[in-house]
């Protein structure tokens, strides 16, 4: 089906080439021909004007006149039957000579149309991915795939008779990993998940499979870090420092044994990579966690200053409990800038105590970047982070942290006009 729609394009290409040329050649020798004849005509016409206004000014009889029509007549007839003449001869010329210098018209262009598809399938054979595109839809069905085991039980079937006949498939070895994997077979998704990486180039999406490699080790080995796993963790990031399965992975194990300075490190690392996504927020509260179990060691788990918040609803206020709540530490001395630091829960959370610090930032500065700032917060009825009317809004005094700890009381109560 491939070589069929290939060969079909081929020839709607050829035919795009092609036919405007033939066209062009035709409407030129058809519009040599109508201008040469309407050029006899228009001197006909203009001669015969003339001879008029001679005969109605009486320098000629109507005998005279009528002479001079019938010859001039005559001679238009003899010209368009001469042209025709000599037309004939000269398409017969033309034909003679395309036949004898095909190069001059249609040849190269031709010559170029059957030359580009073996140039453009050799460079694709080369550089292209027909055989991973082939097996899309059984890459797809492993991406849909969602618990339920007969599905990844027939794709491991399908993806290992495609390794069988071509192990030289890295995709293929992937995927057929990922269906290991989803009905717990981890052995045999950390063999695939090798085979996938040993097939690939150093690129980021090495580092993506060396991960998945590293993590079904670390689960077999029963969530405890080895030399082999170390090994790969090193690999793949050599080749992308950031890889997040890896940041993950280090993080999750360091807050396995309790080592939460570690799991702050490359919890922020991953935050930074995606500020504004959900796992960012998740991952925030659980440097918030971690650094109040810090605290309560005697530790300090912050880089930089931290802002520490007990936020509250003023008393008697009550609302739903699913609105969404929006703290903010901001730069005094600038406005209209993103938040220095921001992070968001509901109603129902409150009263609350937050700890913000620079791994909250959400845009290009820090609350490290400030020397002055204050702490906004607000409860939004559209889900908002910009406060509308109808909202209820606070905010604090301004205030220097001077790089350290400092403690704000801030009590939501004040509505947005």
């Amino acid at each position: 089906m491939f070589w069929i729609f290939t060969a079909i394009l081929f020839v709607m290409a050829v035919g795009f080439v092609l036919l405007p040329l033939l066209i062009r050649n035709s409407a030129e020798s058809f519009a040599e021909d109508a201008s040469r004849k309407n050029e006899n005509i228009a001197l006909f016409q203009e001669r015969s004007d003339e001879l008029e206004n001679e005969l109605a000014s009486g320098n000629l009889s109507q005998a005279e006149f009528d002479v001079l029509i019938q010859e001039m007549q005559q001679s238009l007839l003899s010209d368009v039957s001469d042209e025709e003449l000599v037309l004939k001869s000269k398409t017969q010329k033309e034909k003679k000579a395309a036949a004898k210098t095909p190069a001059t018209n249609l040849a190269i262009p031709l010559l170029l149309c059957l030359f580009m598809p073996f140039v453009a399938y050799g460079l694709y054979s080369e550089w292209g991915f027909k055989n991973d595109v082939e097996l899309m839809g059984l890459f797809q069905r492993t991406v849909n795939n969602t618990d339920n085991p007969q599905e990844s039980q027939d794709l491991i079937v399908s993806l290992g008779e495609v390794v069988q006949a071509d192990d030289d498939r890295p995709w293929a070895w992937y995927f057929l990993a990922e269906n290991f994997a989803s009905i717990g077979m981890f052995t045999e998704a950390e063999i695939a998940y090798t085979q996938s990486a040993v097939r690939m180039e150093d690129t980021p999406e090495k580092a993506l499979v060396l991960g998945r490699v590293a993590m079904a080790k670390y689960i077999l080995a029963e969530f405890t870090f080895t030399a082999g796993i170390l090994d790969v963790i090193g690999e793949a990031r050599a080749i992308n420092p950031n890889e997040i399965s890896i940041l993950q992975l280090i993080a999750a194990d360091a807050e396995e044994r309790e080592d939460f300075e570690t799991a702050i490190e490359y919890w922020r690392l991953i935050i930074q990579s995606n500020p504004n996504s959900e796992q960012a927020q998740t991952l925030r509260r659980s440097i918030a966690i971690a650094q109040q179990r810090l605290a309560g060691d005697g530790q300090d788990g912050a880089a930089g200053p931290t802002i520490e918040i007990n936020l509250s609803l003023a008393e008697g206020m009550e609302l739903d409990g699913s609105l969404r709540v929006f703290v903010a530490v901001r730069n005094a001395a600038q406005e209209g800038l993103p938040p220095l630091a921001a992070i968001d829960l509901t109603v129902a959370d409150l009263p609350a105590n937050i700890q913000l610090d620079n791994s909250y930032a959400v845009g290009p500065f820090n609350i490290s970047s400030a020397d002055t700032v204050f702490v906004s917060a607000s409860v939004s009825f559209t889900g908002s982070a910009t406060p509308t009317s109808g909202d209820y809004r606070s905010q604090s005094e301004n205030f220097s942290h001077n790089g350290q700890r400092a403690v704000i009381s801030l009590e939501i109560i004040d509505r947005v006009p």
